[in-house]
């Protein structure tokens, strides 16, 4: 049987996986991007956040630690999805709150999916990362909401970021970041993602913050 490549890795988790695995799921976005660090491989965004990465028969571990590290500090539950190949040193390196999956290619050459480990609640939230997942204009939104916004409006990013993750609890902040996040145009929804519909409406921006692609269309 030949590999599991990345682009079947990805297609199976979110057609299958990422739309179920978190409870009233919202958005479902392809390559997340946390703020200048990385972009975790699916974030499934509803009053929480959700992230998985994915380990295809072609990828290493390499990366892994730094992953770990960076997407701990924003999403509440991350998962680690591997190929066999790299259930045992997945293992040994996995943060323990992190949940971890493996995919196997069965003898009718359909992937299976099996849990190894449950994800945890994280634990190192950094609320200025979590707040950095924001646009300028929705943290002014939310400062204004809090009748914040007075004398900062000229202000760079990172002083706004910085003044919403000093004002807001963890609690409020994920709320205000999420709400934020699944009101935003141009990610397709789970629902048609789970009746295999092909829409969604272009948001007409560009951003860092944006996903760097929209989740593919399946046939």
């Amino acid at each position: 049987m030949g590999p599991v490549t990345e682009s079947e890795l990805r297609e199976f988790v979110i057609r299958t996986l990422a739309p179920t695995s978190t409870a009233g799921a919202e958005k479902v976005v392809e390559e997340f991007v946390v703020g200048d660090q990385g972009r975790i491989d699916i974030a499934v965004i509803s009053d929480r956040l959700t992230g998985f990465e994915l380990k295809s028969d072609l990828d290493t571990l390499t990366r892994l630690p730094r992953q770990m590290h960076v997407y701990s500090q924003v999403f509440d539950f991350c998962t680690l999805v591997v190929t066999q190949r790299h259930l045992e040193p997945a293992r040994q390196m996995l943060d323990p709150a992190w949940g971890l999956a493996v995919v196997r290619r069965n003898s009718a050459m359909e992937l299976t999916y099996r849990p190894v480990r449950k994800a945890r609640p994280a634990k190192g939230i950094d609320k200025f990362s979590l707040a950095s997942l924001l646009w300028r204009d929705e943290t002014l939104r939310a400062l204004d909401a809090l009748s914040l916004a007075s004398g900062l409006r000229s202000q760079a990013r990172d002083v706004l970021w910085a003044r919403l993750a000093e004002v807001t609890t963890h609690a409020e902040l994920r709320a205000i970041v999420t709400q934020a996040l699944t009101a935003r145009q141009g990610w397709r929804d789970v629902t048609a993602l789970r009746a295999g519909v092909e829409t969604y409406q272009s948001s007409g921006v560009s951003s860092r913050f944006l996903a760097r692609r929209l989740t593919p269309q399946y046939r």
